[in-house]
């Protein structure tokens, strides 16, 4: 049957009672940090950690700057910089440590000598920040380090090296990952050979950036002083004297790793585990080495009960300790669930045979950590991760060094894999509440949202309902659990213009104009790129709200207009993270002179854009150029792109960060010209990524990058076949053809992640809605099935219909991520005129007179 995209009133129905997936399910995920640490400030919202208040304890995040220095502050960080002194960029830095409780007197002793010896230098800004950097899934590129300081030299570098190891005497703290220990202390020293403002790493911590080597190294080109060298002699592997030869890594925490190895003694394969002191900190503070020494206990515990693996030794190796247990022939649970769950792929899928085998395994994880829980234990820690499914069907529970007593377990409080149980959860209902999830995330795995509204337990499960042939009874006890007795007020929505009432009055609820750093709440993109972009800002909001005719906001248009006047010189010139985009929203609201005036100011005193691509590159500045009435200077852009392209394809892939965004521009020129030197160009861009597709079991090709896959509209295959669609209207090939037919299948798997516009399922709405927002009337009877499915990842602000933002975590209203960027999806399907992103669909006015007159027009007709 034919489901209209535009008058799907079973699609409305269905989004209305809360029924939610083109990428392969994953569980057992683990948290970026980074998002954790914008969680920390708001617990709806992504917001930075300034936000919140300075850690009273350190006094250096506060305190009046002396006389001669400048103070600067990031989200997670504070530096220090004498006026007189260059901005620290690449060559040696020292890196300082510290367990939570000695930081405050660690940085005073720090921060002392490095004022009085005119040391730049820069700390982690609270402590729960410090505390994420250390936790054990954290980015390790900041692992460890608290304070960073820069010499200027060698000298300076030698005397700073032993003054700070005499001061900080009888201190400790973790291991800093690629870091050289000097003495027997806290203080290690690392060469950066990447120019970087104040040592801080691009999430704003005072460690390097992501690049650090678990062991200490040095670029090629650097040779170390000679003061240094005792203690490279004595930087030898910890682990090399152990008496396992290591097979593999199988995984790097904060805290240690995960080995498979083999006993040099007698012959028998093992999983090693290492441990770090003062590292690996969980939610009460408790290190890598001590959850190891418990684990220990633990498995002594359940030796003999067939639930967990065997314990073969314990020994210490330095400061290290080691736990050996044999190995479990399996697959990890979450790793067997990715490849059996039936909505990740295209294709037909085998839905009763999946349930069956669903409801078995989950019985038997049941089953065996009702064993945990008959010897007085509660897994606490306990996600699809945990458990080793056996080539016989049953399940070995792994990774128990969370496990506790059940009188003293305890809820974390934070679902950084989707299971967590709420604060004030204890005993037996800890790992109750994980089961609950468990049985929820096998056939929906978006459980991160009970984070937000426990009460969304009761629409999941009628999603599934709906999804699956599943036993009615399966899921109540679950929702029970999961609910809490809470209940869900979700809006009464009927039709296109409640549901776009709904999501505007979210968004205008949310907005904040007394702050200068944002004006929407979105992504965390947006503290890095500024509240302004049309991706993660105010320019893509108000131009989402105005296409879809949910109205004109003037004091918000004032906002962005001044604050766009402003800060445009020196900011980023590209279209979805910088000032061409912001020009696109103001000309489209009619601020035709403002909108030429950011860029003129934007392009003041800057290098000559590099990259390529549409995010942030060539590509969308040429695009918008053509928009604004520029093609002359469109033709400059694409002709630098052109020469550029072979020999400098873009880092990444697809239509926002890869060539199919070059491609993009290249028809827009070809429709503006008639050129066919164009075509040729769109081509062999797309060409490009196509190379880096392949073939999946569901018959799709989608974009591989190592061991992912991705299918969303900015890197993946969505936004590939979306411009080689648009290419195939020009020239016909039969190869290409039968690409994007394979490309198209991504689009239309039930299952994703994310909701958003740029990863998710909003992004495969809009592409399948595609010809008519490109006013070519035509619609795709598969868009019916995911604007209904939307639903599953629907919540409410305010008592209006909003959507949570990348991870699931926190709600978010910008385009790329959030609400903005459904609302536009969703005015592509039901719209009464053609709406979607900018420069897709369609060829665009060929001057700024044209664009005013279709805006004159769509204010005529309402």
């Amino acid at each position: 049957m034919r489901v209209s995209c535009a008058r799907s009133s079973a699609a409305l129905a269905a989004l209305c009672l809360g029924t939610a997936g083109a990428e392969r399910p994953e569980m057992g995920r683990i948290v970026e940090k980074h998002y954790e640490l914008y969680c920390l400030a708001d617990p709806t919202f992504y917001d930075s950690p300034l936000a919140g208040p300075d850690d009273p304890g350190f006094e250096l995040a506060h305190r009046t700057v002396p006389g001669g220095w400048a103070r600067t502050r990031k989200p997670g960080a504070v530096a220090y910089r004498p006026l007189t002194a260059t901005p620290p960029g690449q060559g040696w830095k020292i890196l300082i440590s510290a367990r939570i409780e000695e930081a405050p007197e660690v940085l005073a002793k720090v921060g002392e000598h490095c004022l009085e010896r005119e040391l730049a230098f820069g700390f982690v800004r609270t402590r729960p920040i410090l505390h994420l950097n250390n936790a054990e899934h954290a980015d390790r590129g900041s692992s460890g380090t608290f304070i960073t300081v820069h010499p200027a030299g060698e000298a300076e570098l030698e005397t700073a090296l032993a003054e700070l190891d005499g001061i900080l005497g009888g201190h400790r703290g973790p291991a800093v990952p690629g870091g050289l220990r000097y003495g027997k202390g806290p203080v290690y020293v690392r060469y950066d050979g990447e120019e970087g403002g104040a040592g801080l790493s691009p999430q704003d911590g005072a460690g390097a950036a992501d690049r650090s080597e678990p062991s200490f190294t040095l670029p090629s080109h650097v040779t170390p002083p000679a003061f240094l060298l005792p203690y490279m002699a004595g930087h030898d592997d910890p682990a090399a004297d152990v008496p396992y030869r290591v097979e593999s890594v199988l995984r790097r925490t904060n805290g240690g790793a995960v080995y498979l190895a083999t006993d040099a003694r007698t012959g028998e394969r093992v999983v090693l585990k290492e441990a770090h002191p003062d590292a690996g900190l969980d939610e009460a503070g408790t290190d890598a080495v001590a959850r190891l020494s418990h684990e220990r206990q633990v498995l002594e515990r359940l030796a003999g009960l067939g639930v967990a693996p065997e314990l073969r030794a314990y020994f210490t190796q330095g400061s290290r300790h080691y736990l050996a247990t044999n190995r479990v022939t399996g697959e990890p649970l979450s790793e067997v669930f990715a490849s059996r769950h039936p909505l990740g792929g295209a294709g037909e899928a085998d839905l009763e045979g999946y349930v069956e085998w669903a409801t078995e395994i989950c019985a038997t994880v049941e089953d065996a950590v009702m064993k945990l829980h008959m010897n007085g234990l509660v897994l606490r820690d306990l996600d699809m991760s945990s458990f080793i499914v056996r080539p016989d069907g049953g399940v070995t529970v792994v990774g128990l060094e969370a496990a506790q007593p059940v009188l003293e377990a305890t809820g974390t409080g934070f679902a950084g894999s989707g299971f967590g149980a709420p604060l004030g959860t204890v005993g037996f209902d800890v790992d109750r509440f994980a089961l609950a999830c468990l049985r929820f995330a096998l056939f929906l795995p978006l459980t991160e949202l009970f984070l937000l509204d426990r009460g969304k337990a009761a629409e999941l499960a009628e999603a599934i309902r709906r999804s699956f042939p599943l036993k009615e009874g399966f899921l109540r006890p679950a929702v029970r659990i999961v609910s809490g007795g809470e209940t869900r007020l979700a809006p009464s929505l009927d039709g296109w213009r409640q549901m776009r009432s709904s999501m505007a009055r979210a968004i205008l609820a949310s907005a904040t104009p007394e702050r200068t750093d944002r004006l929407f709440p979105g992504d965390i993109a947006q503290f890095e790129s500024g509240g302004l972009g049309f991706a993660h800002g105010a320019a893509g909001v108000l131009y989402a709200l105005h296409v879809t005719g949910a109205g004109r906001y003037p004091d918000h248009e004032e906002w962005l207009l001044s604050r766009a006047l402003n800060g445009a010189r020196g900011g980023r010139p590209g279209f979805y993270d910088g000032m061409h985009g912001v020009a696109h929203t103001l000309a489209n609201l009619g601020h035709h002179q403002a909108a030429l005036e950011v860029l003129e100011a934007a392009g003041r005193d800057r290098p000559p854009v590099q990259a390529t691509d549409l995010y942030g590159g060539l590509a969308g500045i040429g695009l918008n150029q053509i928009y604004l009435g520029e093609l002359d200077k469109a033709l400059g852009t694409a002709s630098t792109l052109a020469e550029r392209l072979p020999g400098q394809a873009p880092g990444g892939t697809g239509l926002m960060y890869g060539a199919s965004g070059p491609a993009l521009l290249f028809l827009r020129l070809y429709e503006k010209t008639g050129d066919v030197q164009w075509l040729d160009q769109a081509e062999a861009a797309l060409r490009l990524d196509l190379g880096r597709c392949a073939v999946q079991a569901d018959g799709s090709l989608r974009v591989t990058e190592g061991r992912r896959v991705l299918a969303g509209l900015d890197r993946g295959s969505v936004g590939i076949s979306w411009v080689l669609g648009e290419l195939l209207r020009y020239r016909a090939d039969p190869g290409l053809s039968a690409a994007r037919q394979r490309l198209d299948r991504a689009a239309r798997s039930l299952f994703h992640r994310q909701p958003g516009l740029f990863t998710g399922r909003a992004g495969a709405l809009a592409y399948l809605c595609r010809e008519r927002a490109g006013g070519w009337g035509l619609e795709d009877p598969e868009a019916g099935r995911q604007l209904a499915a939307l639903s599953w990842h629907s919540m409410t602000y305010q008592g209006h219909l909003a959507f949570p933002g990348e991870r699931l975590l926190r709600l978010s209203m910008d385009l790329a991520t959030g609400t903005a960027g459904v609302l536009l999806a969703v005015g592509g399907a039901l719209h009464g005129e053609p709406v979607g992103l900018p420069f897709l669909s369609g060829a665009m006015p060929a001057s700024r007179q044209d664009a005013a007159a279709v805006e004159t027009s769509r204010a005529d007709r309402g």
